[in-house]
């Protein structure tokens, strides 16, 4: 079996980020975290994860402005990135606007995040 693939998330709550992280190991991703937006925008040009989780909202800006950023940037421009909040809905076609390729409505479970990943980058 190959190296894991990668799951950058970009989240500023410590206790969601821990979160996340125990779901990507239960699906077998190696979890690369980033608390802010400038921060998980250098980490997903350097470490060129298979896929990129934005939280709306961050403390330096809006998740929103890192999909258009990594929307915008060739070198991340071809990675998936999921949105997520509590309000994701109100927020879809914003989101969808500027790249994501999915919406996850806060509180993301395991089954979901399994499910949009399989839907999206084929089986885990």
């Amino acid at each position: 079996m190959g190296e894991p693939k990668t799951l950058l998330i970009i989240e500023d709550d410590p206790v969601l980020s821990d979160l996340m992280v125990e779901y990507c190991e239960e699906l077998g991703l190696a979890p690369l975290t980033a608390f802010d937006g400038a921060t998980g925008l250098k980490k997903a040009a350097d470490a060129r994860p298979a896929a990129i989780t934005v939280d709306y909202r961050l403390p330096d800006m809006s998740g929103l402005d890192v999909l258009a950023q990594l929307s915008a940037n060739p070198s991340t421009a071809g990675i998936p990135s999921f949105f997520m909040s509590a309000d994701a809905k109100s927020h879809e076609a914003e989101a969808r606007a500027r790249g994501a390729k999915d919406i996850l409505q806060k509180p993301v479970t395991t089954q979901i995040l399994r499910t949009t990943f399989e839907k999206h980058l084929g089986v885990l």
